[in-house]
């Protein structure tokens, strides 16, 4: 990926699957922005912290960081960007109404918000102590 992640896919003929996601350990930054019509997706952190940018429908991003053993999911037309830091992995699991051969739109808008966002910008806007950054980091 531009990014430098890697992603290892098993992907099934509906449409539903899993992919493994490694950000490599000099490397960090964002994915693309996008939504699903039906599929939903469930994401698990094996390792790491990354940050969610979510478009509300104000127009308003909400921004939440979430680490090693959360788990959560998104829901069909949930604009979302996924930022990767250094060394995570992250499990994704693809289901729902997968029956759109290609389920994945661009959201530009949100893009256009999210990927300027540094991580101390991650933290401040997702409310993070520096002693929650602290354990984040190790």
């Amino acid at each position: 990926m531009d990014n430098g992640e890697y992603r290892f896919r098993l992907m099934g003929p509906d449409n539903s699957g899993y992919i493994r996601t490694v950000m490599p350990d000099n490397d960090r930054g964002w994915q693309n922005s996008h939504y699903h019509k039906g599929v939903q997706e469930t994401w698990v952190i094996q390792s790491g912290w990354v940050g969610v940018a979510d478009l509300l429908p104000d127009g308003q991003v909400k921004i939440t960081v979430y680490c090693k053993n959360d788990v959560w999911t998104s829901h069909p037309g949930h604009h979302h960007n996924i930022y990767m830091s250094s060394g995570t992995v992250l499990h994704t699991v693809k289901h729902g109404d997968c029956s759109l051969q290609n389920d994945w739109f661009a959201c530009a808008e949100l893009d256009a918000l999210s990927k300027p966002l540094t991580e101390t910008d991650i933290f401040r806007l997702a409310g993070l102590s520096s002693e929650d950054i602290k354990r984040l980091a190790m």
